[in-house]
């Protein structure tokens, strides 16, 4: 959390180095905690949403981004989404990680140039992401974030902007459940500037 600073506060920036120092001392007992017995560190609920939403928008085709993204995903996982389009009725459910790479595959021949980036908010001149989290009966946490995404259609170029909610149950440091609400009512073709 960054704000302006004034220079008539020339006491601010030792102040802040001493709290970020401490801050770090005082976060190495937690951090080194965080690491499972392979000797790969756990992610946390946060950091696997986190994760999880650079992945996507790193997508490229490439088998590399592909399975980067799907291994986030535990073999059983389930990855429910809403209505695509006028051509589908009911939500989409794709049941495990190989079922998961078809939906890969689907947006990536519909959508280009993809971005996806959970919702910043900002208040009193400060700007963060907020990420609600509740810990859960299957034994970690659920994390829920509003995004949007901007995407080109692959057929007519168009680019669109569509805003949405996505939760995700974590279990360990994978996907046990993603569940994605697109409001597609709400989305807006982008004028693209030339």
């Amino acid at each position: 959390m960054l704000r302006f600073v004034s220079p008539r506060r020339p006491l601010v920036f030792p102040v802040l180095a001493a709290g970020i120092a401490l801050l770090t001392l005082s976060w190495a007992p937690f951090a080194a905690a965080g690491i499972a017995q392979d000797g790969e560190a756990e992610l946390g609920g946060r950091q696997v949403a986190e994760r999880w939403f650079r992945l996507v928008d790193t997508l490229d085709g490439s088998e590399e981004s592909r399975a980067a993204f799907l291994a986030l995903y535990a073999e059983d996982a389930l990855h429910i989404q809403g209505p695509a389009g006028d051509h589908q009725r009911g939500s989409a459910t794709y049941w495990g990680r190989e079922k998961v790479g078809l939906l890969v595959d689907r947006l990536l021949e519909e959508w280009k140039d993809h971005s996806i980036r959970p919702e910043v908010a900002t208040a009193g001149e400060v700007s963060e992401t907020v990420w609600a989290e509740a810990e859960g009966p299957w034994g970690g946490p659920l994390i829920a974030a509003q995004f949007t995404i901007a995407a080109t259609r692959q057929d007519d170029g168009t680019r669109w902007y569509i805003p949405g909610a996505a939760f995700f149950r974590v279990r360990g440091s994978e996907l046990v459940r993603v569940r994605i609400y697109l409001a597609l009512g709400e989305a807006a073709e982008v004028e693209i500037q030339r």
